[in-house]
């Protein structure tokens, strides 16, 4: 049976006597068929997605029980400083005791170190959000296109009366709004796409998708230079975000003309990031401005993506949860961005501490606003997020005072 079929004679006299030819594209039968095929698909695909949500839950259901965590507000410390330090996509599997992270497992084995720790989710810019704002604002996208409206970390800073900046490495100057930077692409190209020489890239800078703080101050982000400046004089915000470039946060440039660090060599990436904190910690921890009440929180965005999706072992890695972890609701999984290090360096502890405390971003969050006694935001409110009290007790201890 043809798709289309003409009209009967009379409607093609009528057609050529000058009105609008008329054309069905299907027959009453060809059109039930169709709809039942599109529904079938419909149904198929649906089904199609529950099982691959069911074989997901079997696959990594016993590593995503949440234990039942209640935790009082804890008396920290007041930070005269924090410093956050954001790099990209790896674990602390592929990172501990590699001879390319040299100076990186140097600090495991000599400040705080939690070998529990996890990413929120995936891809990178959902966890940026996440750890300023205790929400990843519903977001599995890198866009740079998106905009967040909860309340952030800056905000209650503001509020407070607390200093802060963004630091990001190659960003060309305060306020600068675009997507990349250098950018030789057409105009015309998709902000998603990055150009194969940018060292800067929005995504990796939250500060620029929150209007709130783009209305307020946009100069408050600066780039590298002018912070070692401001290190050396003694005079930098309590709150410093650092987020280095491409080549050097370990994420690395897509391949093309101009690319220094392709995504496709992993050991450079890794050599690079870890000769970019061996420069620059040692500048934070012995500026005129550092002491027993500064601390450096230096954490991965997001685990290394798994050798093989289909191996049950690696997809259970690069999955795994923190508290407060997105959750498909059909089956009540949480989808995490995988364990990744976070290094406490706190001037009042200069010493090894490996501490084995399931957190998260969140975690983060929640220690800087316990610090200065600002309201929890999002998920750091949540009790199974817990306080990094661990690394500031006295005692040295993994209980919570």
């Amino acid at each position: 049976m043809a798709l289309f079929s003409l009209c009967s004679s009379e409607s093609s006299a009528q057609d050529r006597s000058g009105s609008i030819p008329i054309v069905n594209l299907m027959s009453e039968d060809e059109s039930i068929m169709a709809l039942r095929w599109v529904g079938r698909l419909i149904v198929g695909l649906i089904g199609l997605a529950i099982l691959f949500v069911l074989v997901l839950k079997v696959i990594l259901g016993p590593q995503f029980q949440k234990p039942v965590v209640q935790l009082a507000r804890p008396r920290l410390p007041y930070f005269s400083h924090v410093v956050v330090i954001t790099m990209e996509n790896h674990g602390d599997k592929i990172l501990s005791n590699n001879p390319q992270a040299k100076y990186i497992n140097q600090l495991m084995n000599t400040w705080g170190f939690d070998t529990n720790y996890f990413g929120v989710t995936h891809v990178s810019l959902p966890n940026y959000v996440a750890l300023l704002s205790g929400s990843t604002g519903g977001t599995h996208s890198d866009s740079p296109l998106q905009r967040f409206h909860q309340m952030s970390l800056p905000q209650e800073l503001n509020q407070a009366k607390i200093s802060w900046q963004a630091v990001m490495e190659s960003i060309p100057s305060p306020g600068f709004n675009g997507n990349w930077y250098p950018d030789h692409l057409s105009k015309n190209t998709a902000p998603i796409v990055p150009p194969p020489d940018a060292l800067y890239a929005k995504k990796h800078n939250p500060f620029a998708l929150f209007p709130a703080l783009n209305k307020s101050r946009p100069d408050h982000t600066i780039n590298l230079t002018q912070f070692r400046h401001e290190l050396a004089s003694g005079h930098i915000a309590q709150f410093t975000w650092i987020t280095p470039n491409l080549c050097h946060d370990m994420h690395g440039q897509a391949s093309g003309p101009g690319a220094s660090c392709p995504t496709s060599n992993p050991t450079l990436l890794i050599e690079n990031g870890n000769h970019f904190l061996q420069q620059l910690i040692p500048e934070i921890i012995h500026s005129p401005g550092w002491n027993s009440h500064s601390v450096i929180f230096l954490t991965w965005d997001e685990t290394n993506d798994p050798t093989n999706f289909l191996s049950p072992t690696d997809l259970r890695a690069y999955l795994a949860p923190g508290p407060e972890a997105p959750v498909i609701p059909v089956a009540d999984i949480a989808i995490g961005g995988g364990k990744v290090p976070l290094l406490v360096l706190y001037g009042r502890h200069p010493h090894p501490l490996r501490v084995n405390l399931w957190a998260d971003h969140y975690s983060v969050l929640k220690t800087i606003e316990d610090s200065w006694d600002l309201p929890y935001l999002g998920h750091a409110q949540d009790a199974d997020v817990p306080v990094l009290t661990p690394f500031f007790s006295e005692k040295k201890t993994s209980s919570t005072r």
